[in-house]
C-alpha cells in the first residue's frame, strides 16, 4: 500500500498521542518478552532437539518438530496480541509482539540440509 503525506502525518500524530507511560510499557514488555523467551528456547526447544540428536531421528524430523513449537508459539502470541487489543495492554502487546517474532523465528529451520 503506498501512503500518502497525511496518512504519514496521521500516523506520526498517532504515535506522538502515545504517553510516555505507555512506551514504558512498550519497553518493559518487549524486555521482559525477551528474556521469557530466550529462556524457553534454552531450557524446552534445545533440549528438545539435543534429545532428538542423541536418539539418531532424521533431521528432517527434527526439523518437523522444531516447526511444530514454533507454530505452536506463534499461534500463541498471535492470540495473545488478539487479546491485548481487546483489552488495550501495551504491556501485553509488545510481549506478545516479542514472543510471535520468536515463534517465527523458531518455526524456520537451522540449516537446510
Amino acid at each position: 500500500m503506498i501512503y500518502s503525506s497525511r496518512h504519514v502525518l496521521e500516523i506520526r500524530s498517532q504515535f506522538l498521542s502515545i504517553t510516555p507511560e505507555q512506551w514504558l510499557l512498550l519497553t518493559m514488555g518487549v524486555i521482559v518478552g525477551c528474556a521469557v523467551w530466550k529462556l524457553f528456547i534454552r531450557r524446552i526447544v534445545h533440549r528438545v532437539v539435543g534429545r532428538l540428536n542423541e536418539k539418531a531421528i532424521k533431521v528432517n524430523t527434527i526439523a518437523l518438530v522444531e516447526g511444530v513449537i514454533g507454530g505452536t508459539v506463534f499461534l500463541a502470541n498471535a492470540c495473545l496480541i488478539y487479546l491485548s487489543t481487546a483489552v488495550a495492554n501495551f504491556f501485553l502487546f509488545s510481549f506478545a509482539l516479542t514472543g510471535l517474532l520468536v515463534g517465527a523465528w523458531i518455526t524456520i529451520p537451522a540449516s537446510f540440509e
